[in-house]
């Protein structure tokens, strides 16, 4: 387990889990990859909006922003960090395979209840469609 990859939203569950995965790779001699992706923005059709390229640089400064904070609630280690558009778990799939990841490692929670509500838990997916082993922080 030398490559561990996490997900990040910022939540605390999402925080204890890169403490997690910071731990292994301490003892087994690894690294770890905080990625973070922002979930596609869904419009009504009717209504005006910013050009998409604006919402979707505006969605990656929120996730580089994100990926700030959890570094800093880390402390002083430094992970070479990820920041993504799309359907969270799919990408985190995706990522896990194609960058070779020996290990994803996920929160039990994430920070928008509504949208686990609508959508499902990010982490029940990825457990069903990830081709890596996924570890699931509680």
């Amino acid at each position: 387990m030398k490559k561990i990859l996490v997900a990040v939203d910022g939540s605390t569950a999402s925080i204890h889990a890169a403490k997690k995965a910071l731990e292994l790779a301490s003892a087994l001699g690894g690294r770890v990859t905080l990625a973070h992706v922002t979930p596609p923005t869904i419009l009504p059709g009717d209504v005006p909006i910013a050009p998409i390229s604006d919402l979707r640089e505006s969605e990656l400064a929120r996730g580089a922003a994100t990926l700030a904070d959890v570094q800093k609630q880390l402390g002083a280690v430094q992970c070479e960090t990820r920041n993504l558009l799309g359907p969270p778990a799919e990408v985190m799939s995706d990522l896990a395979v194609s960058d070779g990841f020996d290990l994803v490692v996920v929160g039990n929670k994430g920070k928008n209840a509504v949208t686990r509500v609508l959508l499902g838990s990010v982490a029940d997916r990825l457990v069903h469609i990830c081709l890596k082993p996924v570890l699931v922080v509680r």
